[in-house]
């Protein structure tokens, strides 16, 4: 909604003449914010839940000339670089988008299941802060944005626990070598620091058995957002809510 009006706009790069997807573009930054022109900044995870691949189905117009349009449907499971066992697809649910509104062509209901199932795979995160009217100026929903913060948020695949005989349980196992975490052990009073090493899945440091960690931060957090919703707040400031847009190594949208 732009200035209280109903509007279509495309959420990836585009050509504004034509309006195709540029899929090589790299996304235009309209805005910068750091920890000097922001606060209260909040950071939510989603849920297993809400990041579950599904089987998507779309509905769309199929026109006839001189006759009446036929209903059709689309039906794609996941990302084409994906593996998944039929036994896997039966188990998964369904979600089904009905755009036979609006949508008369299939490689528009196919590209918006492509899109619908990266998103569901790659935004695993959003955020929310507080900034001036100023750093805000000309931003609109939909606009990507850069954020870079020393007071960075910690990425879930930088946590974990130990178990009591030295067993790593943490999605990122293979890279956490010789890194230096925060650790904490239930009883303790203190979050200590240390240097965590694993292999084949275990550490010998047992001063670390039955501890949870955090991997230590040492360097800004720099990522690009696209913005949800703009609004302000009581005292005079904006609100902005975005979520996480992971880039490839090239700068365009993963």
């Amino acid at each position: 909604i732009l200035g209280g009006k109903f509007s279509l706009f495309p959420s990836v790069p585009f050509d504004p003449v034509s309006f195709e997807i540029r899929r090589e573009q790299k996304p235009l930054v309209r805005a910068l914010f750091t920890d000097g022109n922001t606060r209260n900044l909040k950071v939510s995870f989603l849920s297993p839940e809400e990041r579950q691949n599904f089987i998507g189905t779309a509905y769309f117009r199929k026109e006839i000339p001189n006759g009446f349009p036929e209903t059709e449907s689309l039906t794609k499971v996941v990302a084409e670089d994906d593996f998944i066992t039929n036994e896997q697809i039966e188990k998964l649910p369904i979600e089904v988008f009905d755009m036979s509104d609006f949508c008369t062509s299939q490689s528009h209901a196919e590209e918006f299941l492509n899109h619908a199932l990266m998103i569901r795979k790659k935004v695993d995160h959003g955020i929310k802060f507080e900034t001036t009217p100023q750093a805000a100026l000309g931003l609109k929903p939909g606009d990507y944005i850069r954020f870079i913060s020393e007071a960075t948020h910690t990425s879930r695949f930088e946590n974990g626990v130990i178990s009591a005989d030295g067993v790593v349980q943490s999605v990122g196992n293979n890279s956490l070598s010789n890194v230096h975490i925060y650790h904490w052990k239930p009883g303790t009073e203190e979050v200590l620091e240390a240097t965590l090493n694993v292999v084949n899945g275990r550490t010998t440091n047992a001063n670390l058995y039955g501890s949870v960690f955090t991997v230590k931060q040492t360097t800004e957090s720099n990522r690009l957002y696209k913005t949800e919703s703009i609004t302000y707040t009581d005292e005079g400031l904006i609100e902005v809510s975005a979520s996480h847009a992971p880039l490839l190594s090239d700068g365009t949208l993963a």
